[in-house]
């Protein structure tokens, strides 16, 4: 039996799993900073870095934590939940990494002297996502901790 009779409205999933994805409230703590600060650019570096450092402590304060997951729907049996903090932290520390990326070493010095941003190494734990199409029951997002830290000296 063919799939599309199956399942005749199925589309499947064809962008890269995101935050966006996951998140279920659209007006959360994470949506609105992340809009803040979008796009990531040398610009806004400053305010990003703020933001990273404010949500690290929060992070380590209000960790995420697993839970069972259902696995009838495409969780893990040992699923993590991460708090938004976290995610923050995470989505924060991705933009700072980007930004460094895309800049070159004396874009980042010239921002770095004017704006009076430190020499620092930034380590965060990134947030990774998934998603998973159960036939008959619809799409569900995961996200899991990437096995272990990311740092970045900037």
């Amino acid at each position: 039996m063919n799939e599309r009779n199956l399942f005749p409205d199925y589309q499947p999933k064809t962008s890269p799993d995101t935050v966006y994805d996951y998140l279920r409230e659209p007006n959360s703590k994470v949506s609105k900073i992340l809009n803040d600060i979008n796009p990531p650019t040398l610009k806004n570096l400053k305010d990003i870095i703020s933001f990273f450092n404010k949500y690290k402590l929060e992070a380590e304060k209000n960790p995420g934590g697993h839970q069972q997951g259902n696995v009838a729907i495409g969780a893990d049996p040992d699923q993590y939940y991460p708090s938004e903090d976290e995610i923050l932290v995470s989505e924060l520390g991705k933009s700072i990494k980007t930004i460094i990326e895309s800049s070159s070493k004396q874009e980042l010095e010239d921002l770095k002297e004017e704006e009076g941003i430190s020499s620092q190494t930034i380590i965060f734990n990134e947030i990774i996502y998934r998603h998973v199409d159960v036939m008959g029951s619809g799409r569900f997002f995961y996200a899991e901790k990437k096995e272990g830290e990311t740092a970045i000296n900037l």
